[in-house]
């Protein structure tokens, strides 16, 4: 009997162990399938409407995303790729299938002057097609409404709304604040436009800061209104008096927005979301009780072209964020990214020239020049390098496009900003006021001179403010060398002071107004290219993020966590001082873009000492438009 039980015992020991390993095979199989299995494409119906549905804040490339972003999902919400949409719509107006387009805005967040001129051209040749275009919203803001006047047919909820406020916004001062803190804010600056100081010295903006901003607010209103006006077969100051008199005229209509939006022509029918579905249904046919679509990316991946044989490659390099010492991040382009990618396609003998897609303000002087710099040999390699405008390059963003080889800007471009300015803050007098002293010993005159806890002597004041004046000359002599001007002239048109493409156009400091495609097609031209792709430059992933970001992509975990992510996460992601945090949080959207950016230049970090000047050469009015 004990023979008996040891033999039974040593089969379930045998059995256990067998169907141990079988579930870990079984387990393994199954990682192994939804590592490497791939959708397939999605099929196209005969006939359909491509949905043009953006969301978040219209961007020009999607960052890497971070171990932590694969996990917890991206702690900003999901944007879409501007030149994804332009792609999309261009394919569109050729393709039989494609019989309408519908624009839908609801989750859209922003989207700068230039990026909409380029995306209003993109449906301008599909409207030119001889396709429908039709839009619905529950309501629109500026933003989205501008989108949806390239539509045939607009149609908004009973109870929408059609919001035009125009440019503008405001801006905090945070001199008093300081001065009640006992924190001196030592500013050293060159430029009678360069601003950006202005919010630690002053409870106002100055004049020159003033008709500046005041300048470039009107003429980029001048060219919405202009261009709305006209998609909406309406005069410009029918559109003008719409926002003039929003108050008045909305008492008129009895505080019916959706009917003051109809008499003023701005929408073609008011009615709920059936009858647009009716609307659409009409020209593409009915599909699972709405208009059979097809989402533009979805679309995009369907019809992805098969690679074809080329004589080479056009490397784009998207320079997106504040400039930044380091690495890159969440609205951060980082020094050593770019310049990584840089050092990449001059070591990639297909790559036979570079395009530089800007969209950044600036930041710091010094990451900029490195930027510059990686470019200048690239281009001594006999590679052409070709910058292209995005909604923003100024300051920062335009010291690393003064020496291309060539420029190309949208008429609704920020750029110029040719000014430099340094800021640090000294603590002496709110450590006095607190009861603590500060005290040591030095070798030189210099030892403990500007240490942001005993302050500056004139002796540190003249070296910081000769180092801005140095940063400054050099920024025109880079800005004089490549853009064939004296000095003198840079200086002209210098000074801080902040330009739309079409005006940088006329002083010289860009070659060509268009966009990233006819940037591309210049450098191809350049490199003596007849046929050719263009690849956007990214870090490649290591190992483990490749893992990681096929094992979410393919079981979509990230999303079971999303929501417990967005409310830790997000709230940390940028300062780890929750006070901080919570002012900036309560901010609107503009403003709090403009602080997070000026925070980050600002307070001490992994890259900068507490008592380092932060030499900086940012565009502040850029970060304030709305």
């Amino acid at each position: 009997m004990k023979a008996l039980f040891s033999l039974l015992g040593r089969v379930i020991d045998a059995v256990r162990v067998f169907v141990g390993r079988l579930v870990f095979v079984l387990m393994l199989l199954l990682l192994l399938v939804l590592l490497f299995a791939r959708p397939g494409a999605p099929q196209l119906p005969s006939e359909a409407a491509l949905v043009l549905a953006p969301s978040g804040a219209v961007s020009e490339q999607l960052p890497v995303p971070s171990p932590a972003d694969l996990l917890l999902g991206p702690a900003l919400p999901s944007s879409s790729v501007l030149q994804d949409m332009v792609t999309a719509v261009i394919r569109g107006a050729t393709d039989d299938r494609i019989r309408a387009l519908v624009i839908d805005t609801r989750d859209l967040l922003s989207i700068s002057p230039a990026q909409m001129e380029t995306l209003g051209n993109a449906l301008e040749l599909f409207r030119d097609s001889g396709k429908p275009i039709y839009a619905y919203g529950e309501s629109f803001n500026q933003q989205q409404y501008a989108l949806a006047s390239y539509a045939d047919s607009i149609m908004l909820h009973p109870m929408g709304s059609v919001m035009i406020n125009g440019f503008g916004g405001s801006q905090l001062f945070f001199r008093d604040l300081l001065d009640r803190l006992n924190i001196n804010v030592h500013i050293f600056r060159v430029g009678e436009f360069k601003s950006a100081s202005e919010p630690f010295t002053r409870m106002d903006m100055s004049e020159e800061a003033r008709t500046d901003a005041q300048a470039l607010v009107n003429s980029l209103w001048t060219r919405y209104v202009d261009k709305v006006a006209a998609n909406r077969q309406i005069t410009p100051e029918e559109l003008q008096a719409y926002s003039d008199n929003f108050a008045e005229r909305l008492v008129a209509a009895g505080g019916d927005m959706a009917r003051l939006a109809f008499e003023s022509g701005l929408v073609d029918n008011i009615a709920a979301a059936d009858s647009f579905r009716r609307q659409v249904a009409a020209t593409v046919g009915v599909e699972n009780g709405t208009f059979r679509q097809v989402h533009f990316e979805d679309y995009l991946y369907a019809t992805a072209p098969a690679p074809a044989p080329t004589q080479g490659q056009v490397g784009v390099i998207v320079v997106q964020g504040t400039i930044m010492p380091g690495e890159s991040g969440a609205g951060m382009a980082g020094a050593d990214s770019i310049v990584e990618l840089v050092r990449m396609a001059q070591a990639d003998d297909r790559i036979r020239s570079v395009v530089v897609r800007v969209d950044s303000p600036g930041g710091s002087a010094l990451a900029s020049e490195e930027m510059r710099a990686a470019l200048a040999q690239l281009q001594q390699s006999g590679k052409p390098v070709v910058i292209s405008m995005g909604g923003t390059a100024a300051s920062g963003g335009y010291w690393i496009s003064a020496t291309a080889d060539e420029i190309w800007a949208s008429a609704s471009t920020v750029t110029g900003s040719i000014g430099v300015v340094g800021i640090i803050p000294t603590f002496e007098d709110a450590l006095d006021y607190l009861g603590i002293g500060v005290d040591g010993v030095g070798t030189t005159e210099l030892s403990r001179s500007g240490d942001a806890l005993t302050g500056m002597d004139q002796n540190v004041q003249t070296i910081y403010q000769a180092s801005v004046e140095d940063a400054y000359r050099r920024f025109l002599q880079l800005v004089s060398d490549g853009r064939n001007m004296s000095v003198v002239e840079v200086d002209r048109i210098g000074q801080g002071r902040v330009w739309t493409g079409e005006q940088a156009l006329e002083v010289g400091l860009v070659d060509q107004l268009g966009d990233l495609e006819q940037a591309i097609a210049s450098a191809a031209q350049m490199a003596g290219l007849d046929n050719w792709e263009h690849v956007y430059l990214q870090r490649p992933l290591t190992p483990g993020e490749e893992f990681l970001m096929r094992f979410m992509d393919t079981v979509g975990a990230s999303q079971v966590v999303s929501s417990w992510k967005q409310s830790m996460v997000r709230s940390w992601a940028s300062y780890p001082d929750s006070a901080l945090n919570a002012v900036l949080t309560s901010l609107p959207q503009p403003l709090r873009q403009q602080w997070q950016a000026m925070m980050n230049l600002l307070l001490p970090s992994q890259h900068h000492a507490s008592d380092r000047l932060r030499m900086i050469t940012i565009c502040d009015t850029c970060l304030g438009l709305k």
